[in-house]
């Protein structure tokens, strides 16, 4: 079962924000919305994941536009999803009545790889039905599209029908009680509902139908089914099935079923500490995302997603990109993009800037080759078939790999200071070869054996020789210094060293008690390395997953299920993770939820699991 409802009436606004974990997520696989614990849509960018937001007053309470419904009397709430479903109910309970809505963006299997482009069905469903007594309901449709820099004409179309006009966006809000171009409120009693739904469209095109309470139970039946149909395929067998079930689909709902690619996250710009700068936008594909989605979608069995995610990999046509491989995607699958501040919005809580794209693009990160030789890789081994055309771009890749590991980069933490000779970088560089090597001799394919072994001797010769202090006796963050990362704690899982080498275990140690904070884990400690930002950041929940997966690495079952079970205290009531947490608080922090964030945690349940069963190794990527 999917994680329970729990009454968490604590979270309030404040300033006109709602805490991060105040949010449940809702989506159809080409745009995702957060509808807060209050019935308010503080976030939704239509038409797909990376267009412009609509409502973003997650970012600006008084500027940003929402979508509320809620009591419109003093009430407690609580949120939970449907079994096994991304259908998201918020209960209100007030001095009169009880009332449950019930939010989600209609999907079936007919139209799922629909591209996300305008269309005349609901992107969003809003049903709303008393449940005892009677309720006086507040609606509030406030749409600021274009990250609220659009001018907006609202036109009431009839009683029940209104447009909202910006650029060549049109937005058609349709409902079962009467509606206005502001606040509205209506009336239920028990056994009474009402139905809204919002269409995306062309500017002066509308294509809403007829809409009922009847329609919204439709659609609402077909979606569920879709999602009930969809977590069958999930093969998960082990203790922590509700956490890696609820992982799994929100990993769906990041998807973008059109061409299979995944963003790092549905949000911009939530911050990695309140009121700091450090505020990214993560509606784009990573490619260092690659081999753990890979990994995480074949041990659940999803192998759909897992084909879909490496063919949308193998047509970005990365080995004729030369050395200019770019470090992310947009949804179009273009690797260009430009970052930019808007100086209209005051950020979450007042952490400026709110930005739009990432400067991270062209980076030089090294690690993204080793990603995409462990994803291929991975592929491969569960039966995925690799094209001559494809082995000649994967086999670009390894040459270029051997040819700039020795550069200094930006390293996997995309810092903005000057670069260095990160040993992380080196590390993965060193997968590109591996896995390159492991791939032509398993397959028989045409390489140059003589120059890639030589390669991998000499890079791992070099990370051994300088990538490891024996001052701090751990893997260190840069060739030659003393400074940690807890970046390094995958030596062992992409089996550069055996598990139970005894650097292993000292760099585990060293990380847990330089970087941890409890359970969390920091990537690294503000006052040892400088990355060119001003402000500090939170703890790391991908890296706090990643000191679990080390252990149990190791074979230490034990501890690395206590500690992977305390860790999932700090999810959201909705079984939710965000990038970061403040390791005072445990206040959520980052974009959220965060795609890396759930593939560690599948990542750590299933090897967990493997070292339980003793099947840690090759053998555990063979069918």
């Amino acid at each position: 079962m999917p994680v329970g409802p729990r009454v968490k009436d604590g979270l309030r606004r404040t300033g006109g924000y709602l805490p991060i974990e105040g949010y449940g997520l809702i989506g159809d696989c080409r745009s995702a919305a957060l509808v807060g614990l209050d019935g308010s849509i503080d976030f939704l960018c239509l038409p797909r994941f990376d267009s412009d937001a609509v409502f973003s007053r997650i970012l600006d309470a008084t500027r940003g536009g929402c979508w509320e419904i809620r009591p419109a009397v003093t009430f407690s709430s609580r949120q939970h999803y449907r079994d096994r479903t991304n259908l998201l109910d918020s209960i209100f309970t007030t001095g009169t009545g009880i009332v449950a809505l019930t939010d989600y963006m209609p999907v079936d299997e007919r139209d799922i790889e629909a591209q996300g482009r305008f269309r005349d069905e609901p992107r969003i469903v809003r049903h709303v039905e008393c449940l005892a007594g009677h309720v006086r309901m507040r609606h509030v449709y406030d749409p600021r599209p274009g990250f609220a820099r659009e001018q907006v004409a609202l036109t009431v179309e009839s009683d029940r029908h209104v447009h909202a006009d910006a650029g060549r966006l049109r937005l058609c809000l349709t409902s079962t009680v009467d509606l206005g171009p502001g606040d509205t409120t209506f009336t239920l009693r028990a056994g009474e509902a009402a139905a809204f739904a919002l269409r995306c469209g062309r500017s002066a095109r509308c294509g809403a139908k007829t809409w009922s309470v009847e329609r919204s139970h439709e659609l609402f039946r077909a979606t569920r089914s879709y999602w009930w149909q969809w977590i069958e395929r999930c093969r998960y067998s082990g203790p922590y099935q509700e956490h890696v079930w609820r992982s799994a689909l929100a990993l769906k709902l990041m998807t973008y079923a059109p061409t299979g690619a995944i963003v790092a996250a549905p949000t911009t710009s939530l911050p990695e500490t309140i009121g700091g700068p450090r505020n990214w936008d993560y509606r784009f594909t990573w490619l260092r995302d690659a081999s753990f989605t890979l990994y995480a979608f074949f041990q659940l069995g999803l192998t759909d997603e897992a084909n879909g995610f490496f063919h949308w990999l193998a047509h970005r046509h990365l080995g004729r990109r030369g050395e200019t491989i770019p470090n992310l995607f947009d949804l179009a699958g273009r690797g260009r993009n430009t970052e930019l501040e808007l100086d209209n919005l005051e950020g979450y809580r007042k952490s400026r800037p709110v930005r739009v794209g990432n400067a991270a693009v062209d980076q030089l990160q090294l690690d993204v080759y080793g990603e995409v030789l462990d994803s291929a890789y991975i592929f491969a081994r569960f039966g995925g078939d690799l094209t001559q055309e494809l082995w000649r771009e994967l086999r670009a890749i390894v040459d270029i790999a051997i040819e700039r590991w020795q550069q200094p980069d930006s390293s996997i933490w995309e810092v903005r200071s000057q670069r260095l000779q990160y040993t992380y970088s080196k590390l993965m560089c060193w997968v590109a070869v591996d896995r390159g090597l492991r791939i032509a001799e398993r397959y028989r394919l045409e390489h140059d054996p003589a120059r890639w072994k030589a390669a991998r001797r000499a890079m791992h010769r070099r990370i051994t020789a300088e990538g490891f202090s024996e001052t701090r006796g751990a893997f260190t963050q840069y060739l030659g210094g003393d400074a940690l990362d807890a970046a390094v704690l995958r030596v062992s899982q992409i089996r550069f060293l055996r598990d139970r080498d005894p650097r292993v275990r000292s760099t585990i140690e060293a990380v847990e008690e330089h970087l941890g904070s409890g359970v969390l884990v920091r990537r690294y400690r503000m006052d040892e390395s400088e990355d060119g930002l001003r402000g500090s950041d939170g703890a790391f929940f991908m890296t706090s997953f990643w000191l679990v997966d080390a252990i149990a690495h190791t074979g230490d079952v034990i501890g690395a299920s206590r500690r992977f079970e305390r860790l999932l205290h700090f999810a959201s009531p909705l079984g939710l993770f965000s990038e970061e947490v403040d390791a005072n608080t445990g206040q959520l922090l980052g974009n959220y939820p965060q795609a890396f964030t759930h593939l560690s945690l599948v990542s750590a349940a299933v090897n967990i699991e493997r070292a339980r069963r003793r099947e840690l190794g090759v053998r555990g990527l063979r069918r």
